[in-house]
C-alpha cells in the first residue's frame, strides 16, 4: 500500500484520515494544533512534527486546510522537500485559479495534484460516506480510486484540474445564498406579524423545501445557532465566488449583499469563538429588535 500523509486534522480531516487508517493504510499525520495530531497516537504510523516531515514520509498527501493561502504555503513546503513521484489530494475548498497554478508547479516537480472537495460534512467524513468531485488528470483519478473508496459513498470525475473546486464553489454559492435568504426572511416577517413557525409551514412547499431550507430554517425558527459550519469558512467561499466573477468582469451583484451580511455578523465574533453560518439570522433579529417600535 502507498504511504499516506495527512495535513489538517480538523472536523473533516480527522474523519477522512481515520477511515484511511481503518482500511489498513499507514499514515503520517500533522496539524498545527498539537492536540489534534496527538489524537492519532496509537493509530497513525508517524505523528509528524511539521508539514515537511509528512511530505518526506508519504507518497500520497491529503490536504484538509482552511483556505488557499494556507494550501499554497503547505504545497510550497512539499515542493522544497521534493515532489517527484508523489501525489497531493486537496480536499479543501480552495480557489480554483490557485489550484491550477499549484498543479502546474507540482507537475513540473515530477508529482501529481488533484482537487477533490467534498459535498457533505463532518458526520459523513466520520462515517466514510462522503460524496466528492475530483478534478485533475484522468489517470490520477483512476489510480486514487481505492483510496477514495475508503471514505466516500461516491466519487465523480469532473474533468481538468480546478473543476472540482469550481463545482464545490458553485454548490456553496447556491446553498449558502439560500441560507442567508432565509436568515433575513424569518426575522423581517416576524417583525411584520408573521410568526416563524407559521412561515416555516408556508415555505415548506414543493418549490422551496430542500436540505438547505430544513437544515437552516429549523435553527432560525428556534433562534438557536449551534456550530455546524463556520461562518468564517462560508464567508471565504462566497468571497472566492465573487473573485471568480470579477476574473471574468462580472460584478458581484447578489454576492455583495451576502458578503456584507456575513461580515457584519463576523464582526460580532469574539476571540476564540467560532460562529455558525446560521448566525446572520441573529444579526438580523438584533437589528430588527433594536429598532422595534
Amino acid at each position: 500500500m502507498a504511504r499516506i500523509g495527512y495535513l489538517g486534522l480538523g472536523n473533516i480531516g480527522k474523519g477522512i484520515c481515520g477511515n484511511l487508517i481503518k482500511k489498513g493504510h499507514e499514515a503520517a499525520v500533522y496539524d498545527i494544533i498539537e492536540a489534534k495530531t496527538k489524537a492519532f497516537e496509537g493509530r497513525a504510523a508517524i505523528l509528524a512534527r511539521n508539514e515537511r516531515e509528512v511530505f518526506e514520509n508519504s507518497d500520497i498527501i491529503f490536504l484538509s486546510l482552511p483556505n488557499s493561502d494556507i494550501v499554497e504555503a503547505v504545497v510550497h513546503i512539499g515542493l522544497e522537500a521534493g515532489m517527484s513521484g508523489k501525489t497531493i489530494v486537496d480536499t479543501s475548498t480552495s480557489y480554483p485559479v490557485s489550484t491550477k497554478e499549484l498543479y502546474r508547479k507540482v507537475k513540473e516537480a515530477g508529482g501529481a495534484f488533484v482537487d477533490a472537495p467534498l459535498m457533505a460534512g463532518p458526520a459523513e467524513a466520520e462515517a466514510g460516506t462522503l460524496d466528492i468531485v475530483v478534478g485533475g488528470d484522468r489517470e490520477d483519478f483512476d489510480r486514487l480510486g481505492d483510496l477514495f473508496k475508503c471514505y466516500c459513498r461516491s466519487y465523480k470525475y469532473v474533468g481538468k484540474i480546478g473543476n472540482g473546486h469550481l463545482a464545490k464553489l458553485a454548490i456553496n454559492f447556491c446553498g449558502l445564498s439560500q441560507a442567508l435568504m432565509f436568515a433575513m426572511v424569518f426575522p423581517v416577517m416576524e417583525q411584520h406579524g408573521l410568526k416563524p413557525d407559521e412561515l416555516f409551514d408556508i415555505l415548506n412547499n414543493e418549490s422551496l423545501s430542500n436540505w438547505v431550507f430544513h437544515f437552516y430554517s429549523k435553527k432560525y425558527v428556534a433562534r438557536q445557532y449551534p456550530l455546524d459550519f463556520a461562518l468564517e469558512l462560508g464567508t471565504k467561499d462566497l468571497a472566492y465566488m465573487k473573485k471568480l466573477c470579477e476574473d471574468v468582469h462580472v460584478p458581484g451583484f447578489l454576492l455583495d449583499g451576502a458578503l456584507d451580511l456575513c461580515r457584519t455578523s463576523l464582526a460580532e465574533q469574539k476571540p476564540g469563538e467560532v460562529l455558525d453560518f446560521s448566525y446572520p439570522c441573529k444579526t438580523v433579529y438584533d437589528l430588527a429588535d433594536t429598532h422595534k417600535t
